[in-house]
């Protein structure tokens, strides 16, 4: 392995109804679940589990995080966007850690609030990796699976809950050492997502 792995899941809001979006809608980052594993050791060497204050669209955020079990107790200890983005430098090393999340929508929402916030966004494209669009074509689906459809076609032995942020990243962490263990090498498939 040429990289380590920084493993990422978002919480975040969401706009899903037909009409009425917000003017200059986005995606606000409501929590961040992360892993570092190493490349050599397989071993997590860090880690990062915090809630995140949206600024900018307080009703979207509270609809999301009814969905993603999050309280406004959890919120009152949460910390500023630029903070979360300095504990995630402090972990992925631009050029030497691979940016894995599961599908591309994590990868987007970090690039799209670092724009709004107008923030240097510190994840190179380059090093990012889907393993969702991985799985996909390692297994010649034609439809992209869920985190949780992937854990059971691999027999990996998940823990916590899905849509919190560092269950979902961790149990990514270890989708990614099933399919290490199995043969699958990611430098071939890693790079900026489509579209």
């Amino acid at each position: 392995m040429e990289k380590d792995f920084f493993i990422v899941d978002f919480e975040f809001t969401l706009y899903t109804k037909p009409v009425g979006r917000p003017r200059a809608f986005f995606s606000e980052i409501l929590e961040i679940g992360a892993v570092k594993i190493d490349r050599d050791t397989f071993e997590i060497t860090g880690h990062i589990e915090e809630f995140v204050k949206p600024r900018f669209f307080p009703k979207q955020a509270a609809e999301s995080m009814e969905f993603c079990m999050i309280t406004e107790s959890d919120m009152k200890n949460a910390i500023e966007f630029g903070d979360m983005l300095e504990l995630m430098s402090s972990l992925y090393v631009p050029g030497e850690t691979f940016f894995v999340s599961w599908g591309d929508a994590d990868y987007d929402v970090v690039a799209q609030s670092c724009e709004r916030y107008a923030l240097p966004n510190p994840i190179l494209r380059e090093d990012y990796l889907d393993l969702a669009a991985a799985y996909k074509m390692l297994k010649g689906d034609a439809k992209t699976p869920g985190l949780q459809m992937a854990i059971d076609e691999l027999g990996v032995d998940a823990e916590g809950y899905g849509h919190t942020a560092y269950d979902d990243a961790f149990n990514t962490g270890k989708v990614l050492l099933k399919l290490i263990d199995r043969g699958w090498r990611p430098e071939a498939v890693c790079g900026p997502p489509s579209g």
